[in-house]
């Protein structure tokens, strides 16, 4: 059929393994095929389980099996089973019903005895009233011993209530990892998935940065030697000045000739020489004159300077220059907005991780890499830059469905042969998970009801022909037990057919029982 999707299960899969597929199993109607020896058709709380999940998941769960056992236990858990798998639409047998309980009729009193009718050739009026009368007292007689007889037949009525017992409670701890692949009842262990996503932030930024370009004033001076014992010689760099200390060097080395002297007279000589301002700036912008205090350590009488000429070319300008203050501030503020959109992206998958559980304080956000090398804007002439930062992020998340599946399976194991567990009393606690890493514990307390499983049929057969301790000493080992005799001098189960043992609801956990007690 086209609508029913079909599971097909090895023989040494375990009931976490039915559930997973279950869950995962496309449409409505599912068919869950066993194989002979199923682990599954060992316990009636494995289909109590699966019936359960079923329900929760929306699904109509089939259980096909070759094995009656499984049936008549699957069926007894609410499901529809099958021999084998539909075709043309409809079940090749009928869904298996478990055995209603065997009813005694009860033997019909002697006031509801039928007529017995006359036989043989009819009689005259006189004779055959007689013969009428005659046998009417002898079935009279026979029906009241009859009745005597049964009536004094020894008869005992046993009462059983199932022993229960607590399982648990159990305290577990299920491990989630990002090394799992699936859930593993034996380790405890069920997947953990890490999820990485992309962030990424641009923003254009003002510079703040000042670009200042100056150039050194130039010029020429006169210098005049009124030495006549000999010439003067300046080297390239040598300082002059004005009188206010704006100092100007030498650009070349010049030799200031020697005076001359006739007579009573001197003639002073005179070189030019260029010269540019010691700094940069406007302030080298001097007049003409202004430069008059020669080098250090000559006398202004024998050498002198000046400048026939105001001094120029000295300049000052400004403009916006991207500096490593506006480069830092720029990568503090992208950080801060990339860490802003990481959080936005993480909450995004919070809010549609579905039946998963995403654990935040796993988050991790890599190295961010600028959009460009912020090294090479610094010094750039611009008024404004543009500068970006990425980076990717990830996330450890975890589907613990599994957890209450894993921990259920933990709590059959722990029921012993002859038990069964009560799917009812399944009570499972999902403590406050720890993270350490990429790894998630799952605190679990488990706890349950088992009861002792009994055949009554076969363990009234068992007890018949005992007597009356030996018959409790068996039936105690099952649960909470009364047994009825009548008369009251009957000291052994009879076997005459008027013996029978009623199951009564389970006896409440604690009730004195050999078979009773707390599963560790």
């Amino acid at each position: 059929m086209s609508d029913l999707a079909t599971i097909w299960l090895d023989p040494d899969d375990e009931i976490t393994t039915a559930v997973m597929r279950l869950r995962a199993a496309a449409g409505e109607r599912v068919a869950l095929v066993l194989p002979a020896g199923s682990p599954l058709a060992t316990s009636r709380i494995n289909f109590r389980l699966l019936a359960r999940e079923a329900e929760a998941v929306g699904k109509r769960l089939e259980i096909v099996s070759p094995d009656p056992g499984a049936r008549i236990l699957a069926a007894a858990a609410g499901l529809v089973v099958h021999a084998a798998l539909p075709r043309d639409g409809a079940p090749d047998d009928q869904p298996v019903v478990p055995p209603e309980p065997r009813v005694i009729a009860p033997v019909r009193p002697p006031d509801e005895a039928q007529p017995v009718p006359v036989v043989g050739p009819r009689r005259g009026p006189v004779a055959g009233r007689t013969a009428a009368l005659a046998a009417a007292a002898v079935f009279a007689i026979v029906g009241v011993a009859g009745v005597l007889a049964f009536m004094l037949l020894p008869s005992a009525t046993i009462t059983l209530a199932p022993a229960t017992a607590s399982v648990g409670p159990l305290k577990l701890v299920v491990t989630a990892g990002t090394d799992v692949a699936s859930p593993d009842p034996v380790a405890m262990t069920i997947p953990a998935v890490r999820t990485t996503y992309d962030v990424s932030v641009q923003k254009s930024f003002t510079t703040t940065g000042i670009k200042v370009a100056e150039a050194p004033a130039t010029g020429t001076v006169t210098l005049t030697n009124c030495y006549s014992g000999a010439p003067i010689g300046l080297r390239a760099g040598t300082l002059v000045s004005t009188n206010a200390g704006i100092a100007f060097r030498l650009t070349q080395a010049v030799t200031v000739p020697k005076a001359t002297k006739l007579g009573g007279s001197v003639t002073c000589s005179t070189r030019d020489a260029a010269v540019q301002a010691d700094q940069p700036g406007l302030a080298g912008n001097v007049p003409a004159g202004a430069i008059d205090q020669p080098p250090a350590g000559y006398d202004p009488a024998l050498l002198s300077v000046t400048n026939d000429q105001a001094t120029t070319g000295g300049s000052h300008t400004e403009s916006p220059q991207v500096s490593q203050a506006d480069v830092d501030a720029a990568l503090a503020a992208l950080r801060t907005e990339l860490d802003a959109a990481a959080q936005a992206r993480l909450d995004a998958l919070v809010s549609g991780a579905g039946s998963a559980t995403v654990f935040r304080e796993t988050a991790r956000l890599g190295d961010p890499t600028p959009s460009v090398d912020p090294a090479t804007l610094v010094g750039t002439a611009a008024a404004t830059f543009d500068l970006g930062l990425a980076a990717q992020g990830s996330v450890l998340s975890v589907d613990a469905g599994p957890v209450t599946a894993l921990a259920a399976a933990r709590l059959g194991a722990k029921v012993p042969g002859g038990w069964t567990l009560d799917a009812a009393s399944i009570a499972i606690q999902v403590g406050v998970p720890t993270v350490i890493g990429d790894t998630v514990s799952f605190p679990v307390t488990a706890s349950a009801t088992r009861a002792r499983v009994v055949d009554g049929p076969a363990l009234l057969e068992r007890v018949k022909g005992l007597d009356l301790p030996a018959a409790r000493a068996i039936l105690d080992d099952y649960g909470a037990v009364t047994i009825e005799v009548w008369p009251d001098w009957v000291t052994t189960i009879p076997t005459n057919g008027r013996a029978r043992l009623d199951l009564a609801s389970p006896a409440p956990v604690g009730s004195p029982s050999p078979g009773s007690g707390v599963v560790p």
